[in-house]
């Protein structure tokens, strides 16, 4: 393990106006979604030539969102009552789903997409079938607000978690709780199935993790994870790893297999609201109270001799804010192991020993820190979309479209022209549109330079804004 390095951080967007509360990859890794408290989702490219885009439509605060397993839509569950359904494209073009009395916490697709199940402050799980976007049923259990429900693998059962301090485990045929869980002392506010759909986890607003085993009903492990409440947890899609993060601020990732913590990450100023790990497992995404999404690249895919996948994420130099220093984030630090050479610093790591486990995983609570002194970048460019254009779901969903469809806005291949042919054009023709393409050009380096010009003058006001707060307070 002490060749391996730790994880680093990659890639910052900055775009939002409020905390970040909720992030998620998309599963071809082209795109990367957030929600946030301004009401607004954003859809950020790892392409940095691509801008990203503000989806607006909601009218409370955004709690969850996600992508479905296909990567043709976006659901987000929101304050306003309402789930979202979006086309992830520049045209934002999406669909509302009413039914639930309290404001949505989350939303999640089965794996085959024709379902959503969504938890609500209204002590309710719906499920939903889609396209056709009709209510199906109603679990009814919990005796306070639900924050969390999520699918198993195959979706013949859900889980779910609340804050009457229980996790229900739901028979989604019968459509009637199965299990009840009531080992945490405070709310729930994050559930997980594992990959293999034989255990759920929880993370709960009394500081810890746990899991248990479906087929026992067993109690498999308990982590005292953080510091504060666990916002989120999240598994590695190989099963062995679980992603958590805290209002405390710090990011943790823990090894299943030896039941011990595996790093401590500090890369929020403030809490840490959101975590979820890339399908691939690869990379992970976070976003907190600093309205920043950040983008952490992780080597535990060659711990467990996966294949990454190929994604270009670089990290740039970052805004400023508040007093015009760039954002500062620490951690405690040791000499050590030489990483990742690709980021501005080194990051180092230490490790103590181990404690007693159980099967089939094993339990326990110890201290790892890994100190990221990073570059931090964000995306420039922000395009608002259409204010939550209408689409029709059905046309979506009920063809074939393909990853690649992605980019033509959810348009099948076969229905786009295909690529013109110079050469079968006129010569005077060919060159118009070459005189176009080179004068589009010229106008994406102006607009960059432009973009870069305006973030330079947002630094400027703000070191400006922050000497007049200092010198009034010293009057």
């Amino acid at each position: 393990m002490s060749s391996v390095p730790d994880p680093t951080l990659e890639r910052t967007f900055r775009g939002h106006k409020s905390t970040v509360t909720s992030v998620c990859f998309s599963p071809n890794m082209k795109q990367l979604v957030s929600g946030s408290a301004d009401n607004h989702l954003m859809l950020w490219s790892f392409k940095p030539q691509l801008r990203a885009f503000r989806f607006v439509g909601h009218k409370g605060p955004i709690n969850h969102c996600e992508y479905s397993p296909s990567g043709h839509l976006i659901a987000s569950a929101s304050a306003d009552r309402t789930v979202r359904l979006w086309l992830p494209s520049a045209k934002g073009e999406s669909v509302s789903i009413k039914g639930h009395t309290g404001g949505v916490r989350s939303v999640s697709f089965s794996q085959d997409c024709k379902k959503i199940i969504t938890a609500s402050d209204d002590k309710t799980v719906k499920i939903w079938t889609l396209p056709s976007k009709k209510f199906l049923c109603s679990l009814n259990g919990h005796s306070n607000w639900v924050r969390s429900a999520r699918f198993s693998p195959d979706s013949r059962l859900a889980v779910s978690g609340g804050d009457d301090k229980t996790v229900r485990i739901w028979d989604v045929g019968r459509h009637e709780s199965i299990g009840v869980y009531q080992d945490h002392s405070s709310g729930v506010n994050s559930v997980a199935f594992h990959p293999d759909g034989t255990c759920v986890a929880a993370g709960s607003a009394d500081t810890s993790i746990k899991l248990w085993d479906l087929r026992s009903n067993a109690l498999l492990q308990h982590y005292p994870a953080h510091g504060d409440a666990v916002t989120k947890i999240s598994f590695h899609e190989s099963g062995n790893y679980l992603l958590s993060s805290g209002m405390e601020g710090s990011i943790k990732v823990w090894d299943l297999r030896e039941g011990q913590l595996l790093y401590t990450l500090h890369g929020h100023q403030g809490s840490c609201t959101s975590s979820a790990f890339a399908p691939t497992g690869s990379f992970f995404a976070t976003g907190g109270e600093d309205k920043m999404v950040m983008v952490w690249k992780t080597s535990l895919s060659t711990i467990i001799g996966g294949a990454q996948e190929p994604v270009s994420v670089k990290a740039t130099k970052p805004r400023m804010v508040g007093g015009g220093q760039p954002l500062s984030y620490n951690s405690p630090k040791r000499g050590g192991n030489s990483l990742n050479e690709s980021m501005s610093r080194a990051n180092n790591v230490s490790r103590v020993g181990g404690s007693p486990i159980r099967s089939p995983f094993r339990s326990g609570s110890n201290n790892v820190n890994s100190s990221n002194a990073v570059d931090r970048s964000h995306l420039g460019g922000l395009s608002q979309n259409n204010t939550g254009k209408e689409f029709v779901l059905e046309e979506l969903t009920s063809g074939d479209v393909g990853d690649s469809d992605l980019l033509t806005g959810g348009v099948p291949q076969s229905s786009v022209a295909p690529p013109l042919n110079k050469e079968q054009l006129p010569e005077v023709l060919a060159g118009t549109l070459d005189h176009i393409v080179g004068q589009l050009d010229g106008l994406t380096r102006t607009m960059a330079l432009l973009d870069k010009r305006l973030s330079l003058q947002e630094d400027m006001m703000a070191r400006y804004v922050y000497r007049e707060s200092e010198e009034g307070e010293g009057k």
